[in-house]
């Protein structure tokens, strides 16, 4: 989802990210499914989980009920009642989890519109540094050319040297910067849900043992783990991203209100 006040183009240099994402994950063998943004309309460059061998990119607390006990120190919950966050893998649960969660906690929501407003900002810093980066690309590519014009006038021989305003190297450069905003977005992406799972947020640091991982082979009968379609048990990572995707949908309604 976009601010209101976000530049009409922002989308195009989204799309842009996503297909830097899908290369960059071909050469690392990695996925990129984290959420586009935490609260944008999920893109494919922000889905973070793993490889084969690692159910989960996103950051997993080495006791999530300790985690969560530190992370509302001032405000302390009574967890007795509550179902631990990290084993809820079914959306109606969740709901119902994230609404007693933020009718009981203001300090919830607060930290969620705190949130958003940093990612609309950091895309909005990210937006303007690139048309920057492409207005400077054009007054040197033109700067350029009045250089060889007046070389030419006078008889002299233009740069024989690498030239930093072919195609090619302009195309280099803006690569160059969006590969730095992309790295730039999937650090915020992940240090956003850390916060949603330190906030008790269902479906972010959902329990590995809990996650079943596309393409991995299960060792007793080397069959891929997502034709389990009967085990209730267990969320498929495909899945478990639409499900943060709702949730991340429902925050923001909430915020709204």
């Amino acid at each position: 989802m976009s601010s209101e006040n976000q530049t009409p183009d922002l989308a195009s240099v989204m799309k842009i990210l996503a297909g830097l994402t899908q290369a960059k994950d071909q050469q690392q063998a990695q996925s990129s499914t984290q959420t586009s943004s935490a609260f944008s309309a999920p893109t494919p460059e922000i889905r973070s989980h793993g490889s084969a061998t690692q159910p989960q990119q996103w950051p997993q607390p080495v006791n999530p009920s300790v985690m969560h006990h530190q992370s509302l120190q001032s405000q302390p919950v009574n967890n007795s009642k509550l179902v631990d966050s990290a084993t809820i893998i079914d959306w109606s649960a969740g709901l119902r989890c994230v609404m007693k969660t933020v009718a009981k906690h203001d300090h919830v929501l607060q930290e969620i519109r705190k949130m958003i407003k940093v990612q609309h900002e950091h895309e909005e810093q990210w937006w303007r540094g690139r048309e920057a980066l492409i207005e400077k690309q054009a007054a040197r590519e033109k700067g350029q050319k009045k250089l060889e014009e007046v070389l030419k006038a006078v008889g002299g021989a233009p740069s024989s040297g690498a030239s930093n305003t072919s195609p090619e190297e302009l195309a280099k450069e803006l690569e160059t910067f969006d590969m730095k905003v992309y790295k730039a977005q999937t650090q915020m992406v992940r240090e956003m849900n850390g916060k949603l799972r330190n906030l008790g947020v269902p479906f972010f640091g959902t329990k590995s043992e809990l996650v079943r991982v596309s393409g991995k082979v299960d060792a007793t009968n080397g069959t891929g783990m997502n034709a389990m379609e009967g085990d209730k048990s267990m969320i498929d990572e495909d899945d478990l991203v639409k499900l943060q995707r709702k949730m991340l949908n429902i925050l923001e309604d909430l915020c709204n209100d």
